[in-house]
C-alpha cells in the first residue's frame, strides 16, 4: 500500500513537471542587452531588458542597469501592455509575436547617455519645475536648490521609458554614488 501511494505521488509530481515545462515552452521569455558608458568612463555598464510571462502580451518586463562588475544599479518593472499601450491588458488582447517583443526590448534597452545640464532650468520664484518647462510636464523628487545643483554639475544621465508617455531619467548622486531619479517627464 505504501508503495502504491508513493508511486502515485511520484506520477503526480512528474505530471506537474510536464505541465510546467509545457507552460514554460509556450510562454514568453526574451532578453536584450546594451552596453552604455554611464557610471564610469573606464568600463561600460550593461542595460538588460527582459520579458517573461505566459504569453508576450501578458509579459512582465524588467529594466536592469548593472555596473561593469555586474552589481545592480537600478531596476524597474512593469508590463509589456502598460509600456506599449497603457493601462491594464484587456480581455480581448491581440497576441504579441516573438519578433514584436524582441524589437520592444531592444528599443527599451537602447538608452543613450546625456547630461543633466540638458534638463530644463527650474527658474527662481516658480513653485514647480513643470511651470519652468515649455514642452513636457516635469516632476522631480528634489527641491529647487538640489535639482539646480545636480543640473549644473552636468552629470551623466540615462533616460528610459517608464510608461507609454512617461520617461524617467537617472544620474549618479555625487554624494552617495548611488543612482537616483532626477526627473520624470511626459506630456
Amino acid at each position: 500500500m505504501r508503495f502504491l501511494i508513493l508511486s502515485l505521488a511520484a506520477l503526480s509530481l512528474a505530471a506537474c513537471g510536464e505541465r510546467d515545462a509545457e507552460t514554460a515552452s509556450a510562454g514568453c521569455a526574451h532578453e536584450a542587452t546594451q552596453e552604455v558608458t554611464w557610471t564610469s568612463t573606464e568600463a561600460p555598464d550593461v542595460i538588460t531588458t527582459r520579458a517573461e510571462g505566459p504569453s508576450c502580451a501578458q509579459a512582465v518586463v524588467t529594466f536592469v542597469a548593472r555596473d561593469s562588475a555586474g552589481n545592480p544599479l537600478w531596476t524597474f518593472a512593469s508590463t509589456y501592455f502598460d509600456l506599449s499601450a497603457g493601462g491594464l491588458l484587456p480581455e480581448d488582447y491581440e497576441p504579441v509575436s516573438d519578433e514584436q517583443m524582441d524589437a520592444f526590448l531592444a528599443g527599451w534597452a537602447d538608452v543613450t547617455v546625456s547630461s543633466s545640464g540638458e534638463l530644463p532650468e527650474w527658474r527662481e520664484g516658480v513653485a514647480t519645475l513643470t511651470e519652468s518647462a515649455t514642452t513636457f510636464t516635469y516632476d522631480t523628487p528634489f527641491e529647487r536648490e538640489t535639482y539646480e545643483m545636480l543640473r549644473a554639475r552636468n552629470l551623466a544621465m540615462i533616460c528610459y521609458a517608464a510608461a507609454v508617455e512617461a520617461t524617467q531619467c537617472l544620474v549618479i548622486d555625487p554624494v552617495s554614488r548611488a543612482p537616483t531619479m532626477i526627473v520624470a517627464y511626459g506630456p
